[in-house]
């Protein structure tokens, strides 16, 4: 159960719906092939929708400075000459200022606007990869009063930054780590030039701009802050994720150091394993709830969906069988939407449920193999503990994800 949970149903063409012939004089009760038609559509578009309202929880590769180049050169929507808001808050930043209103003054400030936007976009990237580079340099926990019963110190680079340095060049265990200290110490030199470009950029600018002040800055800077705010929460958690992972690393390492033999080292796998798919399908059934209230909610009706603009039944001329086939249309398709949805929801409670005994088995397996073994053949309760902390933040990270999902979620379904 992934990414919305996407239906089994062939693609329909919802077209079709609408180029079936009719006329006015055509009887309601032979339209058997009608509710057919109509559920599949609707499928189709229920199932489309929790694609779109939904993220993909794979791991993606960290943006290249290539990247980020491509991404700052595109002018987003809000910072151009039509943007209503966008003009809206040039209008507020001229009126509280004795500044000369004209094309010049406007598409300077602009000018501006774009370039705080670009330096907040390379300051945000650049919290990422300085995460990277302290999580390869084992500075990425700071050290508590209350230590773990493993090691936070360790160099662990992260998976995003192995991915890279895996499709440029070959790598062994010998020189993976210059190999990723040197690719992140590059982005980060390159980040920095770009900022201090733009920063040079921005102060020609406004000491040239007369009448600009720091109030006028911070204006522009909460309007820019206001619109980048979904890719600050996209940085922070993979951050997040960063930080979940470093951990999970850590406690695996720690179980190694221990020499654990075959049984053992089964036992993390397998543990591990299934508390994972245990809190995929308890996450994937909360989200898919809050997803299935969204579409009972009233914008998305049957009067609001698209298969309830149908032009064939609208270019009937009798009022009365127009009306008559529409309400039929309506209820087969509002039933179709509610099987769908029980139906998504049964198969998630079953998975579920599914995962959460396997589980469950798992660690009780787990202590009764231990009861029965010899003495000198028990699986030490240290080992037990990094088995239990590791699927404990196994499942906080996944947590993480979904509480991202939500967010992404609840912001397009509000749109």
């Amino acid at each position: 159960i992934t990414n919305g949970l996407n239906t089994n149903q062939s693609d329909i063409d919802k077209n079709n719906i609408d180029k079936m012939e009719w006329n006015d004089g055509f009887a309601l009760n032979n339209m058997d092939t009608i509710p057919k038609k109509v559920k599949l559509a609707e499928e189709k578009i229920l199932s489309q929708k929790f694609t779109q309202l939904s993220i993909s929880t794979n791991n993606e590769e960290p943006p290249t400075f290539e990247d980020i180049t491509d991404e700052i050169q595109k002018i987003p929507d809000f910072l151009t000459k039509r943007n209503k808001s966008f003009k809206q808050m040039i209008h507020q930043v001229i009126s509280t200022a004795t500044i000369e209103i004209s094309n010049k003054t406007k598409e300077e400030l602009r000018q501006i606007a774009i370039l705080i936007y670009k330096i907040m976009f390379v300051q945000t990237n650049y919290s990422l990869w300085t995460t990277y580079l302290k999580s390869g340099m084992g500075q990425l926990i700071i050290q508590s009063k209350e230590q773990p019963n493993y090691s936070t110190n360790l160099p662990i680079w992260p998976k995003e930054v192995k991915i890279l340095i895996q499709k440029s060049t070959k790598i062994n265990t010998i020189n993976e780590n210059e190999i990723c200290m040197n690719l992140v110490n590059i982005k980060l030199c390159e980040l920095d030039n770009q900022l201090k470009q733009y920063q040079a950029e921005l102060n020609k600018i406004r000491n040239g701009f007369y009448g600009y002040t720091i109030q006028h800055q911070h204006l522009i800077e909460r309007y820019i802050e206001q619109n980048i705010s979904s890719l600050r929460r996209e940085i922070e958690h993979k951050i997040e994720l960063i930080h979940y992972d470093y951990h999970i690393q850590a406690l695996k390492i720690q179980f190694f150091r221990h020499n654990p033999d075959n049984y053992q080292k089964q036992q993390l796998k397998q543990l591990c394993r299934s508390k994972y798919e245990q809190e995929m399908t308890e996450q994937e059934l909360i989200f898919l709830q809050q997803q299935i209230t969204y579409f009972n909610s009233p914008s998305q009706s049957f009067e609001n969906s698209p298969i309830a603009q149908s032009t064939l039944i609208n270019s009937l001329e009798n009022p009365q069988i127009r009306q008559q086939l529409l309400n039929q249309y309506k209820t087969i398709a509002e039933n179709s939407k509610t099987q769908l949805l029980a139906a998504y929801i049964k198969v998630a409670e079953e998975q579920r449920e599914k995962y959460k005994k396997k589980h469950d088995d798992d660690v009780k397996q787990m202590w009764s193999d231990r009861h029965e073994a010899a003495h000198n053949e028990k699986i030490p309760l240290l080992m037990i503990d990094l088995i239990n902390e590791r699927c404990k933040k196994i499942g906080e990270s996944i947590q993480s994800i979904y509480k991202f999902k939500v967010q992404c979620f609840l912001s397009k379904s509000n749109l």
